[in-house]
């Protein structure tokens, strides 16, 4: 509870000590007391105590005063109750303003950035995209959290962080957070405090920082788009199935609000399967590659231990023939 003099009770205090408690021609002294207030249940409004020396009987109060305390409070009440609706309606507005703020950043850091343009859009569709009713599309939230298989959308990012925590605290450390589905365990150095790792424009860029450095290992934007998610063949492989769909939602998305692509993407789709497909011969390759190699190491491991062998052999037989000699 606070105990600090309310609004209401430092306008009764002032009442108290303004000139009309000095009095009227015809009239006492006016002199106030701390009217009656409803309860805890009622309004969270707390009133100053007056002090103590201007507390007169009943007899000395002018009526229309407790009228007026009276007008004063009610006004008071509504004015708080207007406040709990008004922060309803900004909780409201908030949450309907957190559909853009991924697509924002994802936009925005496409273009600052050497990443080809849609990319990031794209993965952060697959990564945290839900269906947006008034859209009719989906959109990627901010306030994602994803640990193992269950994925949650969360109304605010309080709320996120808060079950971030709770996960945290139970042990787990397998958590994916943000626009990008950052994940705790692997990247969680890369920011100072959680409160850091859902603010979009930190979670995206770290995401355009971990796409280009993929890409300065593989050479190919494909390639790190695939290894984002997992490195395994037959892992990646799927994620590209769902970045492709999301990519080509981009396109439709962009056609729906009227905005012309800076470069289409679509017109690479058949690269970018021709580059799959290569991706995909290269893996096959260098397993066959790395097979071939397994067995011929093997192969002259057989032959080295068999040759060690007979050199033995024929050594322990040399010996026992100049034993016999002698």
């Amino acid at each position: 509870m606070n105990d600090r003099p309310s609004a209401f009770g430092a306008l009764v205090t002032a009442l108290a000590g303004g000139p009309l408690a000095r009095g009227l021609p015809g009239h006492p002294p006016i002199v106030t007391k701390r009217p009656r207030i409803p309860t805890m249940a009622q309004s969270s409004i707390a009133l100053a105590p007056l002090p103590p020396s201007r507390v007169r009987p009943a007899s000395a109060r002018v009526p229309w005063v407790g009228a007026a305390a009276r007008m004063v409070l009610a006004l008071l009440m509504a004015v708080g109750l207007g406040s709990l609706g008004s922060g309803d309606a900004r909780a409201d507005a908030a949450y309907d303003a957190a559909d853009t703020l991924c697509y924002d950043q994802t936009s925005r850091q496409e273009q600052t950035s050497h990443i080809p343009l849609h990319i990031l859009t794209a993965i952060s569709l697959v990564e945290s995209g839900r269906w947006d009713e008034r859209r009719q599309a989906r959109i990627a939230w901010p306030w994602t959290v994803t640990s193992g298989p269950d994925g949650r959308f969360f109304r605010t990012k309080v709320e996120a962080i808060a079950h971030v925590r709770a996960l945290q605290a139970r042990g787990v450390t397998n958590i994916d957070v943000g626009c990008m589905q950052i994940n705790l365990r692997y990247h969680g150095d890369a920011f100072p405090t959680l409160d850091k790792a859902f603010e979009p424009r930190a979670n995206v860029a770290y995401a355009v920082d971990f796409l280009t450095r993929l890409h300065a290992e593989t050479g190919s934007w494909t390639r790190s788009v695939a290894r984002y998610h997992s490195a395994t063949p037959h892992f990646a492989e799927r994620y590209m199935k769902k970045f492709r769909i999301a990519w080509r939602e981009v396109q439709d998305f962009r056609a729906v609000a009227n905005v012309p692509p800076v470069r289409d993407i679509l017109a690479r789709a058949a690269e970018i399967d021709a580059a799959s497909q290569a991706e995909q011969a290269r893996l096959e390759a260098e397993r066959a590659e790395a097979q071939a190699e397994a067995r011929d190491y093997a192969e002259a491991w057989r032959r080295d231990k068999l040759a060690a062998y007979l050199a033995r052999r024929a050594e322990r037989e040399a010996q026992r023939a100049a034993e016999g000699a002698s």
